[in-house]
Formats: C-alpha cells, structure tokens, sequence
C-alpha cells in the first residue's frame, strides 16, 4: 500500500543498535549510517526523545566504535555485538 511505510524504519544503509540502561545514562536506540569518509550518521532516540524526532548529528568513525566500546566495557546489553558494529564502521559486511 503506498503511503505506509515509515520514514524512520531502518534501511539498508543504517544498521540499529538498542543499548540497555546503565552508568547513569538512559536506554537508548543509535542509527548508524554507513561510514563516508571517516565520519558516520547517527540518528538517536533515549528517554529524553522516546516519542519525537531523533537526535541526529555526524561523529567520526572512532568516537562511534568508543561509545559502542564504554557501552560493551560497563557490561551493558547491546542489541548488535561489538564485531558487528566493528564491522559495519569498518564499511565491511555484517
């Protein structure tokens, strides 16, 4: 049916990462872009943007693999493993 789709499904170009609560932060859902030129896209929605528009705002490529990296070293669950995200800011098949 045209007109149903929704604007803010994952594509093929983004890969999606649902990082659990924890260190005082929120849970929160990360859109990652394919990475262009050392530089990634990143959509994000938490707490604070559950319901509206997500944040959105490119980052270099090592600052997105260190936040995935602080996330996986403080144990908290992440919906995509760390090779997988590697992986995919690595520009390689996941």
């Amino acid at each position: 049916m045209a007109g149903t789709e929704l604007p803010d499904a994952p594509g093929p170009d983004e890969l999606g990462v649902l990082v659990a609560a924890g260190d005082g932060e929120s849970e929160r859902l990360v859109m990652l872009g394919k990475p262009v030129r050392g530089r990634v896209h990143l959509r994000e929605w938490s707490a604070h943007n559950w319901s509206g528009p997500p944040e959105e705002r490119d980052a270099p490529v090592a600052d997105v693999l260190a936040l995935f990296q602080r996330a996986y070293d403080a144990r908290r669950r992440m919906s995509a493993g760390l090779a997988q995200i590697r992986a995919w800011l690595d520009g390689r098949p996941v």
